[in-house]
């Protein structure tokens, strides 16, 4: 009998909450939305989180865990953000800034494997930044971003194919392009496109991954146009809530924002001075002197993000938990130690 009481003490015990949320530990994601923001830190969210009378609390600060990762690779100390965020849907520190990270493997390419579908919708990259420059290598270019859905919101080149919200095409291998934008802005926000190409991805298939890459809000920031990058964060903000919504409806639902080419901003101290930030682009100061990124995770495996590690190891972090069928992987990567 005193066996049995022991064990009702020690040996029943199951922890359901993390970060005083509920939340399930292990489960599969079968659904990923993956944000990966230039420019962002989290003191960033004092933007939106000041800007109303009470402080209220942001979506990005709705979430299960946070986490801050190196953002040194092989070659750099402080790489840029295409290479960060290359490290982190690759695994791979061997990130040198031309063809040959065409050579590597994408995270899309081993979900494919597993039955997933993938899109990538990109905000305001210009021709270096953009994923779809990769394309430009030859054939090992065109295999890097093949299984994929590729949608930009930026201006067509002449001739291009187009999208819109309010009909989003399912073609691999091809880039479509914002109808609704023009050589400075969009007419639609990033939520409408997000929720809208999500919807339609969702729709065609059951196992999924939408990762949504926005170098809009570091453009703001290096022109120190304030005003603008708090209406592009405000509108990531609002687009990142409607998913962490979905997370906390679905438990087999991720969602994760990593960002890359952190941002310092020497923020006012006083109430004057922020109005003064916040109206007219006034009274602070951009430093670029962050060696590491941001991470934040909602929903499925979001216990994975917790702590310190390298942007190499967000990759693994998706694919990695307690043995079930479907998604595991273990990689031998020599570049990573």
């Amino acid at each position: 009998m005193k066996w049995i009481f022991l064990l009702s003490l020690f040996g029943c015990a199951q922890i359901t909450s993390l970060n005083l949320q509920k939340h399930e530990f292990g489960i599969l994601p079968l659904r990923i939305v993956w944000f990966q923001v230039a420019g962002l830190e989290e003191e960033h969210f004092s933007i939106l989180r000041f800007k109303e009378v009470g402080e209220a609390r942001t979506s990005f600060e709705q979430n299960i865990c946070f986490g801050k990762s190196w953002s040194y690779n092989l070659y750099q100390l402080r790489p840029n953000a295409k290479s960060s965020f290359l490290s982190q849907i690759t695994g791979k520190k061997n990130i040198v800034g031309n063809c040959d990270d065409a050579n590597q493997r994408p995270i899309w390419s081993y979900l494919s494997e597993s039955g997933y579908q993938s899109g990538i919708l990109e905000i305001g990259a210009n021709a270096d930044r953009s994923i779809v420059s990769l394309g430009q290598c030859g054939e090992k270019g065109l295999t890097f971003l093949s299984d994929t859905y590729l949608w930009q919101r930026k201006q067509a080149p002449s001739e291009a194919s187009t999208w819109h919200s309010s009909e989003v095409p399912l073609v691999q291998n091809k880039v479509f392009y914002d109808r609704t934008c023009g050589l400075k802005n969009c007419s639609s926000t990033i939520y409408e496109d997000a929720t809208a190409v999500y919807e339609r991805l969702s729709r065609h298939a059951r196992r999924h991954v939408l990762i949504v890459r926005d170098f809009s809000y570091l453009e703001a920031l290096e022109s120190k146009d304030f005003v603008k990058a708090r209406e592009i964060l405000a509108d990531l903000e609002r687009s990142y809530g409607y998913f962490v919504k979905q997370s906390k409806d679905s438990t087999e639902t991720l969602v994760l924002l990593t960002s890359g080419e952190s941002r310092f901003i020497d923020m006012p101290d006083q109430g004057k001075s922020w109005y003064e930030f916040e109206k007219n682009s006034t009274g602070a100061n951009v430093k670029r002197v962050e060696l590491m990124n941001m991470v934040v995770a909602n929903g499925a495996r979001a216990e994975n993000f917790c702590g310190i590690y390298d942007d190499a190891d967000v990759f693994e972090r998706i694919l990695t938990g307690p043995k079930q069928q479907g998604l595991e992987l273990k990689i031998i990567n020599p570049f990573r130690r």
